[in-house]
């Protein structure tokens, strides 16, 4: 009787213990089945936002879409110029609930933020007198244009340069990035507004604290011309990140170019006078006629472009003398004219 006791006691602690199991695997299947959902419905619920300067701006699928939106918006923006390209705003994107928003495709995000991001490229700017007149897309190619500037009005040949040209106002070059609109690559076309003036355009990105008088006289423009340019500019307000066209008028340089040039110089005969009793008083002959004589001089000539702005004599060595006029002049008694008695 006590071993049949013993026998059905360790069978209730067996049927305990299997309990025990089967609850403890119903709970771990009952987390897995949660934890499941939960991962399936934030896959669902999530998605990629595109923010431009803090704002979303558009929700696409992925990181990874993202990513494609922003490479070919950059890409797309710096066309063929070689510079690194940026853009003018902020931009990240980060994870986001999806809620009642429209996931793009990369193609529909790509048209839609378009025209709400300004791409610039780095580009090497030629700055007269502090002020931007042309931007190049290498410094290299900067240096280029300012070489062709001074060769225009030097000429291929230096011969005769007392001094290296040299530009009259203060020229440098400083890095920027520009929209690629605004960036040149030949060298003509650079030249051309260099030695010429013009108005160089330019695209100006809104910034926190700017209105419209103020951009305008930071751009060296009338607000009347800010205005022409940009129609309503002054019947709205203006955010940080708008996009403003901008010009300024860029006078032409001035190479300062300092040569050697000779000239020859006509020295005049003068006169030497010979008194003679034999002649009257008063009385002046020509015997011999002055011949001019011939002087070389070297003169350091200045220029500015193509005008002559100082000439002074370097040195000079005469050629022929010049042969003074010989002039008889009368010192004898005047003749005593017929009178009446």
């Amino acid at each position: 009787m006590r071993q049949q006791d013993h026998i059905d006691r360790r069978y209730l602690r067996m049927q305990a213990v299997v309990r025990m199991y089967r609850a403890a695997l119903l709970f771990a299947l009952i987390v897995i089945i949660i934890l499941s959902v939960s991962l399936l419905a934030g896959r669902r619920r999530f998605a990629r936002a595109i923010k431009i300067d803090g704002e979303i701006a558009a929700l696409v699928a992925s990181k990874k879409a993202a990513d494609q939106v922003r490479s070919r918006l950059l890409k797309e923006g710096k066309q063929n110029l070689p510079g690194l390209a940026s853009f003018a705003q902020q931009w990240e994107d980060v994870s986001w609930p999806i809620e009642n928003r429209k996931i793009l495709s990369v193609p529909e995000a790509i048209e839609l933020l378009r025209h709400k991001v300004l791409v610039l490229v780095s580009a090497a700017a030629i700055e007269v007198d502090g002020r931007e007149a042309v931007v190049m897309a290498t410094e290299e190619l900067a240096k280029r244009v300012l070489d062709e500037v001074k060769r225009k009005y030097v000429g291929d040949e230096e011969t005769g340069l007392l001094e290296p040209p040299k530009f009259r106002q203060d020229v440098r070059i400083a890095e920027v990035s520009r929209p690629a609109a605004e960036i040149m690559t030949e060298l003509g076309a650079a030249v051309e507004q260099l030695t010429k003036g013009g108005t160089a355009a330019k695209t100006y990105v809104v910034k926190a604290g700017d209105w419209p008088a103020k951009i305008a006289h930071k751009h060296g423009m009338s607000l009347a011309k800010l205005k022409e340019l940009n129609p309503g500019v002054t019947d709205r307000i203006l955010y940080p990140g708008d996009k403003l066209k901008v010009s300024a008028a860029t006078a032409p340089l001035t190479v300062v170019t300092v040569k050697e040039e000779t000239r020859i110089k006509q020295l005049q005969p003068g006169t030497y006078e010979i008194r003679t009793p034999t002649l009257p008083k008063g009385t002046r002959e020509v015997v011999r006629k002055g011949k001019p004589g011939k002087k070389r001089v070297w003169d350091r000539v200045v220029y500015e472009n193509d005008k002559v702005v100082r000439r002074e004599p370097i040195r000079g060595i005469i050629l022929e003398e010049p042969e003074a006029e010989r002039i008889l002049v009368g010192t004898g008694p005047q003749a005593v004219s017929g009178g009446h008695r």
